[in-house]
């Protein structure tokens, strides 16, 4: 019989597909190959917009001080935690991106406790990096959160803004009350443009760095959001928010000269930087030729017919109420007719304090004194000293003298005369609610001495300065800041510089500041961080129903 060859569709039978010649175990291989490209791209892509923001950061910060970035900054950063997957990893993506930028902004770190506090390069490195490690920790926090809010779409740039509040200001808070460094608060990097900071007036330093933060949020996710409209949208809102900031402050900032707030009278002032070597310092040998110096500029400020010679933070040898120094004061006080606030340590019995004495001329008036509320860790004081002598015992050789006890946080101003003066010490600069207290009780303008020669020539002085000008704004009093290396410099209540000396020059700078009629406490001072605390209020709202939709 003939063959016939029947196929499949004579028989209606459904084939099963053909098996690709290309084998399973191939397939896998090729699928993990591409996984692990694709993954490799995500990476670079988070290190390369996290370097972004962190570089962006380290230019706006001063020394560098180019303030404009900062409204850019955060904006890679905001564009990389979009893509990615879980908390952990918005968690790490947040703190690797801080860490780079603090260990960038705060090199100086290293190099204070090097060569200032004597310790070996292996602590002081810890120190450094440490710290740079620690601070972080805030920012890998809202990363997280930041993995959470951008359920919100539209709305993340705003929550974004309002998240970064609530962790500065718990920070600031932390601080205040117990241990922390809120050196670097983003309302800094805006010190040196005064349309950009009169926000602070109303709602602090918190309120400069919220607009930053939601500019910068809203230019990322332009970029991070699908739709071309949407993301003109948020460019537009950007420029806009960016624009209402700058033509605020240009309406509220008066023309120079003009449109000043009514004074009463005006108060001539030296502010005295002797530039004392801070390994002359403590030295005994030295003692005489310190004296020297800070006599031939007492003398100096005698032909200026000032009220006010204010000198920087443990300017003298030792305690000024043990003599000589106390009659040397005195006579400075005679012979310019002039108070003279003095920074030395303040001995109590068994107690010592960091703070300054003013001394008013006349042989039977009294001394007034301020005791420094916030010591510098580590510096001071030893936190947890029982434990960190006994694990870590070169930590003594930071500072020998770190035995210091806090003042009383509410004080009596210091009265010349029945002008109020609000005085704080060295970085008790970044704490706004001693400042705010002081006002409070009637200042009518702010001392602030310090002792800056620990920083040496690195972004340190810079950056302690910064902070100043900001307090200014949110009290509303002009500033007169008495460094011993610099930066010296007198401060409108604006938050302009009107002069400022060089780093590492021996100088006296005379100036004539105008005290106002009216003495009201502005809106920051009367309110205090109650715009932190409506963000606080909000963001623990938003984030926990996020939290809460999302794993429902």
């Amino acid at each position: 019989m003939p063959c016939v060859k029947i196929g499949p569709a004579q028989l209606n039978i459904n084939m099963p597909p053909q098996i690709p010649t290309t084998s399973y175990g191939s397939g896998r291989i090729g699928n993990f190959f591409k996984r692990m490209f694709v993954e490799m791209g995500r990476l670079c892509f988070l290190l390369l917009t996290g370097a972004a923001t962190a570089w962006l950061l380290y230019q706006s910060f001063p020394k560098n001080s180019h303030a404009l970035l900062a409204w850019l900054a955060l904006a890679p950063f905001v564009w990389g935690v979009s893509k990615t997957r879980r908390f952990w990893g918005a968690f790490f993506y947040g703190w690797l991106t801080f860490f780079a930028f603090h260990a960038g902004a705060l090199y100086w770190v290293y190099y204070t406790c090097l060569h200032g506090g004597g310790m070996t390069p292996a602590l002081s490195t810890a120190a450094w990096l440490g710290l740079a490690g620690i601070l972080s920790l805030q920012f890998a926090f809202w990363g997280g959160c930041c993995h959470f809010l951008v359920k919100l779409r539209g709305f993340f740039p705003l929550t974004a803004a309002i998240s970064w509040v609530v962790l500065e200001w718990l920070h600031q808070v932390l601080a205040y009350y117990g241990l922390g460094f809120p050196w670097l608060m983003l309302g800094y990097t805006q010190w040196n443009m005064p349309e950009l900071i009169q926000l602070a007036s109303y709602v602090g330093v918190y309120g400069v760095g919220f607009m930053i933060v939601w500019v910068g949020a809203c230019v990322g996710w332009a970029f991070a959001e699908p739709g071309v409209k949407k993301g003109i949208g948020q460019m537009i809102l950007a420029a806009l928010l960016f624009l209402g900031v700058y033509m605020f402050g240009k309406y509220t900032l008066p023309q120079t000269g003009q449109n000043e707030p009514q004074t009463l009278l005006s108060l001539k002032a030296a502010l005295m930087q002797p530039n004392i070597d801070q390994y002359k310092k403590w030295t005994e040998e030295y003692e005489e030729e310190i004296m020297q110096t800070l006599h031939t500029m007492a003398n100096n400020a005698s032909n200026e017919k000032v009220r006010l010679v204010v000198w920087p933070e443990s300017v003298l040898p030792g305690v000024l109420t043990r003599e000589p120094y106390q009659s040397e004061v005195k006579q400075w006080a005679q012979n310019t007719q002039a108070h003279q606030l003095v920074g030395s340590t303040i001995v109590q019995g068994e107690d010592q304090y960091v703070g300054a004495y003013l001394v008013p001329p006349g042989e039977t008036a009294a001394l007034q004194s301020y005791k420094k509320v916030k010591l510098v860790p580590f510096g001071e004081y030893i936190p947890f000293e029982k434990w960190i002598r006994k694990w870590f015992s070169q930590v003594q050789v930071l500072n020998e003298l770190g035995a210091f006890r806090e003042g009383e946080h509410l004080q009596p101003l210091l009265d010349m005369d029945g002008v109020k003066i609000g005085s704080t010490v060295c970085y008790e600069s970044i704490f706004p609610q001693l400042w705010r207290t002081q006002n409070e009780q009637g200042a009518q303008l702010f001392v602030n001495i310090t002792n800056d020669a620990w920083f040496f020539d690195t972004a340190a002085p810079y950056q302690h300065l910064a902070a100043n000008v900001l307090r200014a704004v949110e009290t509303g009093r002009p500033v007169l800041r008495a460094a011993n290396t610099g930066f010296s410099a007198y401060i409108d209540p604006f938050g302009r510089i009107v002069h400022q000396t060089g780093l590492f020059e021996r100088t006296m700078q005379v100036e004539s500041v105008p005290l106002a009629v009216k003495t009201e406490p502005n809106v920051y001072t009367q309110w205090g961080d109650l715009f932190a605390w409506i963000c606080a209020v909000l963001f623990f709202t938003v984030l926990i129903s996020t939290i809460v939709f999302i794993y429902e």
